[in-house]
């Protein structure tokens, strides 16, 4: 990799529609590209198995689908499924062979274009002629996987996704369509006592993540839709699922991975990086300023040298900044909090942080000693960190679950009073926001060649400035 020429990934914006395979392919190409560009240690693989670190680890890349990208059924669904996998394999034999691999050779799937307003319609009745030849062949192999029998990399042992299973509240079953109505826009009979295994938790992903006007409806086309729901009226195996896992997977690595790193390289926030930016420019200003001064002036010609030490740190600020650095956090190796990551009570008046920190303090007592069941037993690297607690409740958050694979739709900032709250705080808070240690060393790595390669640009300009003003007579006007 190059060090002058360096470049974060480019930035990928969201499809406007359904994702087909055409889309599949060139997410495929990019994830490639971008392959070459990242390193190994901020690899898709990597942040999957934890084995990065803040800001790039899982928690924060969901926390970017959530915030920033607004997609984060990809993962939450992606996050499923490996575990899934895992746990499926895990089964007996006699299990397991009640839910055979699903291979169709001419996949006799619904047809499903007419849509979500195939969703009023089909729950009455259903066409034969609406269905088409579909010629899928499954594999049994996800798009990036290398073990054609497990379709998805394992977590590593002791490691196991969280899976919330409490019941749905009363806006939620609102929202969650049921069987009747997942069976009726696949156009399929459906049976909803089997003997299959975790056949209860994929009718769940079908109501959450398949089903049109679901929770969490992934953006499939309608025909990889309908192959999965054909697919998992017959079977539980993951193989079922795998149109749908292509694609997630796909857009995970060729657009939502190397988008969260480029964005993960700033460690300062807008206004921060503008402030740096400014700054700088004025720098650069400054010593031309000094060099036209200093020319124009009796003084010897060398004095001008002095304009060069400022064009160079001004030129490496710039560069630098450019590409979303502040050199200043740069060197005291920290990034500024991100708005979701603080505590805006602060920005309150004394009494009133006073007031709702003790109150948060009872409440947070409270839920510890009455806490128990499946919350009490969840790992540490699956915590929810964005889960709407009591104490968030009382101080005007509304955080989605977003680690949890069940869940009510991600409202992403229609409920997000934080944004508010950090919006009203100045502007001169927002430059000097709090800041934090920047623990991963790869990211790190890609900070150094980024500062290395604008103080080398920062070279190149200024040298050739400096021998012009060195070789300019002196003006002779003053001093």
């Amino acid at each position: 990799m190059s060090i002058l020429f360096y470049r974060r990934p480019d930035y990928l914006s969201r499809p406007a529609g359904p994702i087909n395979h055409k889309d599949c392919q060139r997410y495929v190409e990019r994830a490639k590209k971008s392959e070459r560009i990242i390193p190994d240690g901020l690899s898709f693989d990597e942040i999957m198995n934890h084995h990065s670190l803040p800001p790039c680890s899982l928690n924060d890349f969901m926390d970017y689908l959530v915030y920033i990208e607004h997609n984060a059924e990809n993962l939450q669904f992606f996050l499923w499924y490996k575990d899934y996998c895992q746990r499926f394999e895990a089964l007996p034999e006699r299990e397991k062979a009640l839910s055979p691999p699903f291979y169709p050779e001419t996949a006799d799937a619904p047809d499903l274009s007419r849509g979500r307003d195939m969703e009023k319609d089909t729950v009455k009745k259903h066409k034969d002629n609406d269905r088409e030849k579909s010629g899928y062949k499954s594999n049994g192999a996800a798009l990036f996987s290398e073990d054609k029998n497990t379709p998805s990399p394992t977590r590593p042992a002791g490691e196991a996704f969280e899976h919330s299973f409490e019941t749905p509240s009363a806006s939620e079953f609102s929202s969650i369509p049921n069987d009747a109505d997942v069976a009726a826009q696949a156009g399929l009979k459906w049976q909803p006592f089997t003997i299959q295994p975790m056949r209860e938790e994929i009718n769940r992903i079908m109501r959450h993540y398949l089903a049109f006007t679901s929770p969490r409806e992934l953006n499939l086309s309608h025909k990889d839709r309908a192959l999965c729901l054909h697919a998992l009226q017959h079977t539980t195996h993951p193989t079922a699922l795998m149109p749908a896992v292509k694609i997630a997977e796909a857009a995970l690595r060729g657009q939502s991975h190397p988008n969260f790193i480029r964005w993960s390289i700033c460690n300062g926030n807008r206004p921060r990086v503008f402030f740096v930016r400014t700054a700088s420019t004025n720098s650069v200003i400054f010593g031309f300023i000094l060099a036209i001064v200093l020319t124009l002036s009796r003084k010897s010609r060398w004095w001008r040298i002095f304009a060069a030490i400022i064009w160079l740190g001004g030129f490496s600020a710039t560069v630098a900044a450019y590409k979303g650095l502040c050199v200043i956090m740069y060197f005291s190796h920290s990034r500024a909090l991100r708005p979701w990551e603080q505590n805006l009570d602060e920005e309150l008046t004394d009494v009133e942080v006073d007031r709702r920190g003790s109150s948060a303090s009872d409440q947070r007592g409270a839920q510890v000693s009455s806490s128990d069941g499946p919350q009490s037993q969840t790992p540490p690297d699956y915590v929810d960190s964005n889960a709407t607690t009591q104490e968030d409740s009382q101080q005007g958050y509304s955080r989605p679950t977003s680690m949890r694979s069940f869940g009510p739709k991600n409202s992403y900032y229609e409920n997000a009073n934080w944004k508010s709250r950090y919006e009203r705080k100045s502007l001169f808070r927002k430059i000097f926001d709090r800041e934090t240690y920047t623990q991963d060393p790869a990211l790190k790595f890609l900070q150094d060649r980024i500062i290395i390669g604008a103080v080398i640009w920062a070279v190149i300009i200024t040298i050739p400035l400096t021998v012009v003003f060195v070789a300019l007579p002196k003006g002779n006007y003053y001093g």
